[in-house]
């Protein structure tokens, strides 16, 4: 029962992973925003004023969950003894990389962006998930699953088709 519910709390990343590779075109301009702003070129840290577009922010977000999506099959691998706390031990950990990594890809687009609010929400309650285990024990997880389908539904829109 317990596998089932890890299964169910993951089932939409990986939902996210398998289609958006099917999706969306790169037609990205590019560097649009050095022209627009005289003081960024100026900047001792340029890198940090181009935010990356929604389409790259969905793109490293489907790079992501293919890496979570690994980490999850090999905690779902029977081991030989493998006990609950261990199966909860491991999930937790993988929901740990799932909020680093969403975080992380979030701080690289626009904050005003759908794409990042949706990413960053995304990476809130993975983390919520990474602070109470019994979230990921639990059968299943409304919030996470709406922060999911939120990510996917914005990235839609910027043209990487989730299926």
């Amino acid at each position: 029962m317990l596998k089932t519910s890890f299964f169910r709390a993951l089932l939409i990343p990986t939902a996210i992973l398998a289609l958006t590779a099917c999706g969306g075109e790169d037609d990205s301009e590019p560097a649009a925003s050095e022209s627009n702003s005289p003081s960024a070129a100026s900047s001792s840290a340029p890198a940090a004023a181009a935010a990356k577009s929604d389409e790259e922010v969905c793109e490293a977000v489907a790079a992501n969950l293919k890496s979570v999506q690994e980490n999850m099959m090999q905690a779902f691998t029977p081991a030989d003894g493998q006990t609950d706390e261990a199966l909860t031990e491991a999930l937790t950990e993988v929901f740990s990389e799932l909020a680093t990594g969403m975080t992380e890809i979030a701080a690289t687009g626009s904050a005003d962006s759908e794409v990042t609010v949706a990413v960053q929400a995304l990476s809130a309650e993975a983390e919520k998930m990474v602070a109470d285990p019994n979230l990921i024990e639990g059968a299943d997880n409304p919030a996470y699953e709406s922060a999911a389908e939120a990510v996917t539904e914005a990235c839609q829109k910027v043209g990487v088709e989730i299926e």
